[in-house]
This record gives C-alpha cells, sequence and structure tokens, in this order.
C-alpha cells in the first residue's frame, strides 16, 4: 500500500565547508517517484530496503553518468591515489585508493538534442532517481545483481533536478547507502578555495560542453552554495563552450581558457576570475596539474600584455587560478565517506567494474 509521506525532514549533513557548521535540516516533498520506490508495492520502481545488507562494505561502489559519452567519474573514482591507505591522511601512496574495490557503472543514453526546460528539468530528475534505483537495487536485464553500498551521481544533476531527492530516498531507507554529486563536489571544492584568498570579489570559469552549460547545473549550484553559507552576494560564472569535446588535448583546453579571458576582457566585467571548473577531459597521458601548468602559461601571457602604458588582463584573470576538476572531487569525497563510515572493502585482489547501459524497468 502506497504510503503518502507530504514532509521529509532530509538532514543534509554531509554537505559541510571549512568553517560551517553542519547544514540545518531541510525540508524536501517526497517526490512522486520515490514515494513508490519506498512505499508503493505495486510499483515497478518498488524496492524493497528492507531486505539491504547489514553490512555494506562488501558490496561495489556505484556510479552513473547522464552522459554516455564520458567515463571520466569511472576513471577517477577507480585510479584515485590521493590518499595514504593506511593512516587516510591525504597525501598520494602509489597504491590506488580504491584497489580491491568493486564497481557498478551505470551509463544512460545521452540527448543531444535536450532542452533545459521545466519537463527537461523533471526528466533529469527521474532519470537521476531511477539510476540510483537501478544502483541500489539487486535485479538487471541479466537476473541478479549487487547493490550499491554508495552512489556516485554524475551528469547535471543538481539539488533541484534530483539530488535532494536521492538524498531523502536513501535516508527513509535506512539502508545506509548515501550520494554523492559530482556536480556539487567540484562546486564546493572550488569555493573552499577561493574563500581562502585575500580577494573580495572575483569571478568563475566553466569550460564544459554546450549542453552543460545550457542545464545551468553548475552556475545554479554555486548559488546553492553561496546560500548555505549566508552569502547574499552572487559570483559570476564565465562559461566557454566546447562544442566538441572529442579527441581533445591540453592545448584544446589552454585555447578555451584563452579564449574565456578575451570574452571577460570584451565583455568588460570588473571581476577577475580566479578559478576554472574544468568539466571535460583531455585524451591521452595527462595529469591535472599538465592542465594547471597549461592554463598558468596563458596567464602569464595575458597579464604580461601591456596596452597603452597598462596592463589591462590583470583585471581580468588573476595571477594564480584554481582549477578544479569535479569527478577527482568527487571520487576523493567518497573516499572520505567510506572510511568515515567503516565501508572501504578493504578487498585484497583487482578491482571488478560491470558496466550497465539500459534500466531494466
Amino acid at each position: 500500500m502506497q504510503r503518502t509521506l507530504a514532509i521529509f525532514i532530509l538532514m543534509l549533513s554531509a554537505i559541510r565547508l571549512p568553517g560551517c557548521k553542519d547544514a540545518k535540516p531541510v525540508e524536501v516533498d517526497l517526490d512522486p517517484l520515490v514515494q513508490q520506490a519506498l512505499y508503493d508495492t505495486t510499483s515497478s520502481y518498488y524496492t524493497d530496503f528492507s531486505t539491504y545488507p547489514h553490512n555494506i562494505a562488501d558490496l561495489p561502489i556505484g556510479i552513473f553518468d547522464l552522459n554516455a559519452r564520458t567515463t571520466t567519474t569511472l576513471d577517477r573514482t577507480a585510479t584515485l591515489d590521493r590518499f595514504d591507505n593506511i593512516t587516510g591522511g591525504e597525501q598520494a601512496d602509489m597504491i590506488r585508493d580504491f584497489a580491491g574495490e568493486h564497481f557498478i557503472y551505470y551509463t544512460a543514453l545521452s540527448d543531444d538534442d535536450a532542452v533545459y526546460d521545466d519537463q527537461g528539468r523533471r526528466d533529469i530528475k527521474d532519470a537521476a532517481i531511477k539510476n540510483t534505483l537501478f544502483l541500489v537495487g539487486d535485479k538487471c536485464a541479466q537476473g541478479y545483481k549487487e547493490r550499491a553500498k554508495i552512489v556516485i551521481a554524475a551528469g547535471d544533476i543538481t539539488r533541484g533536478t534530483g539530488l535532494d531527492d536521492i538524498r531523502a530516498m536513501l535516508a527513509a531507507s535506512n539502508s545506509g547507502v548515501k550520494v554523492i554529486g559530482v556536480v556539487e563536489e567540484g562546486v564546493k571544492g572550488m569555493l573552499e578555495e577561493l574563500l581562502e584568498l585575500p580577494v573580495l570579489n572575483y569571478s568563475v570559469g566553466l569550460i564544459a560542453d554546450t549542453l552543460t552549460i545550457a542545464s545551468g547545473a553548475y552556475q545554479q549550484t554555486v548559488q546553492d552554495i553561496l546560500a548555505d553559507r549566508g552569502i547574499k552576494s552572487a559570483i559570476p560564472v564565465v562559461n566557454q563552450e566546447l562544442e566538441a569535446v572529442d579527441s581533445l588535448s591540453v592545448g584544446d583546453l589552454a585555447a578555451s581558457f584563452a579564449a574565456m579571458l578575451e570574452h571577460h576582457y570584451s565583455d568588460g566585467k570588473p571581476f577577475p576570475i580566479c578559478a576554472v571548473i574544468c568539466d571535460v577531459t583531455p585524451d591521452g597521458e595527462y595529469t591535472d596539474a599538465d592542465i594547471a601548468a597549461a592554463f598558468q602559461e596563458v596567464i602569464n601571457n595575458y597579464r604580461s600584455k601591456r596596452i597603452n602604458g597598462n596592463y589591462p588582463y590583470r583585471s581580468v584573470v588573476n595571477d594564480k587560478l584554481i582549477v578544479v576538476n569535479p569527478s577527482e572531487l568527487a571520487a576523493m569525497e567518497c573516499y572520505r565517506v567510506l572510511r568515515s563510515d567503516n565501508n572501504l572493502a578493504l578487498r585484497i585482489g583487482d578491482q571488478q567494474i560491470l558496466h550497465y547501459t539500459d534500466l531494466p524497468m
């Protein structure tokens, strides 16, 4: 029998920023699809969370991505080495942080003709909830599958397009499963660094494909997290679209960053760009340090340009730039959460990845 729960008190204690107290409880209307998943045993989306394993540490890490054109989040998570596996301190130890872990990876079919109107955002929310239900469920097209112990949500997903609904659903399930949003972790990480700068006013840049920018996911999340901190002023987001994301090089990203500076200069915006979110991944062997170095070379060239006795680009971009990789930050948060909850598998053996491409619902 379906139960109607008008208001669910969602504790967003997982959303923390340095110097801040844990977020206050937020009232969230339970989405109809979430209500079906939790309470309507006649619904195809119903998930019996009462059968969830009590000890979830040995379960796989679940990742879904609404963008089928990239495996960045999976790749970053599986290869992450940002922590000492013994102490848990943030220091690489030449051992993969998720060594021995198993992964369930789901990619949805991306829609290159997506429209980000009210219906389009509803579609994103539905997809995010359904993908989560697949990861935490025990059924797939082949029959039985393992359930996930944590969910990483990649794609243009915000609190308003599914993230809060997934949190509410998982909290009500009492399964111990938590969700991490890639967009949200990217913005949180950027703002944590920005707020340490001795700069009062600044802009941030976003290098992403056309659909990501059109979705407004990063722009909205910046304002949402600022509101969490009680900051009423907005931070301008300077967008730089990449129409094609295939066969990208670090040089291509640097050229896009240079174009961003030119646009910012031409628009006469008063606040310098101090951070850039890079939501696309170049091909080949590279590191985040390689991208940061390429961007820094662009900055040095522009800030040294002298026009009529002035250095106009020094007001366009800061001398040092914060470069953010959202997938990397989401993978790091995944490690922190699992370690804090004692849910790392600590399994001796190779990683295993099962890739699903459709929902049996």
